[in-house]
């Protein structure tokens, strides 16, 4: 409404995957959908190359079995956690298990149903722990009260969503890149990423954990 336009979105009722909700963009069943940006996809669909968390989605916080919360306060560097053998549950073609990959930090692929890693994790077996957003980790922590939020690491990569557009909808695309712009500009974004994201800085408390820098892979094979 700022820049002049009307808005109904209509969001899917039921959880659509994101590995089929991309087909359904390329189909142009759905209009719109956010992903992590990558120039991959920046050539195969239609971006609006602008953040939209401010990094949020980059600064990764675990999901973890509660048994483990001793052996991940020990790790305290890179070279630390690729000792400590500790395997990562990812999805099929996310650009986490490339980022994972080059930072040599083991990881256990899940195809399909990425939701099914919430009761794959262990503190022995083939999958140890789930990285998320700070976007996602408390909302999911609530749903899966077995597991735990770790309280000493942050994992960060210099990465954020954007907006991808099918081709039927590309016509919005100047609408959309000019409003998310002046929201910038005007300082609108970071008020809303402050009202919907309070509670998780609060929570999660960033700023006093140990930050681990990771790497951006040189090319990525997802999709």
């Amino acid at each position: 409404m700022n820049s002049g336009y009307a808005v109904t979105i209509d969001i899917p009722k039921e959880h659509i995957p994101q590995k089929r909700a991309i087909k359904m963009v390329e189909s142009g069943q759905l209009s719109l959908i956010w992903l992590i940006g990558t120039e991959e996809r920046n050539q195969k669909y239609i971006p609006v190359k602008v953040p939209l968390t401010d990094g949020m989605i980059g600064k990764r916080i675990l999901l973890i079995p509660s048994s483990l919360k001793h052996k991940f306060s020990e790790i305290n560097s890179l070279e630390d956690f690729q000792k400590s053998g500790l395997v990562a549950g990812l999805g099929v073609n996310w650009y986490d298990v490339d980022v994972w990959k080059t930072n040599q930090l083991p990881v256990y692929l899940e195809d399909g149903e990425w939701r099914s890693l919430y009761s794959k994790l262990t503190a022995n077996g083939a999958v140890n722990y789930f990285p998320r957003g700070m976007t996602e980790i408390l909302g999911e922590a609530k749903q899966n009260p077995h597991l735990s939020i770790e309280q000493h690491l942050m994992l960060v990569y210099e990465k954020d969503f954007y907006f991808y557009l099918s081709k039927s909808a590309a016509s919005y695309h100047p609408a959309i890149e000019k409003a998310l712009k002046e929201a910038r500009k005007t300082g609108l974004m970071a008020e809303l990423i402050k009202k919907h994201w309070q509670h998780t800085f609060e929570q999660i408390k960033p700023e006093q954990r140990v930050t681990i820098k990771l790497s951006l892979p040189q090319a990525s094979s997802h999709k």
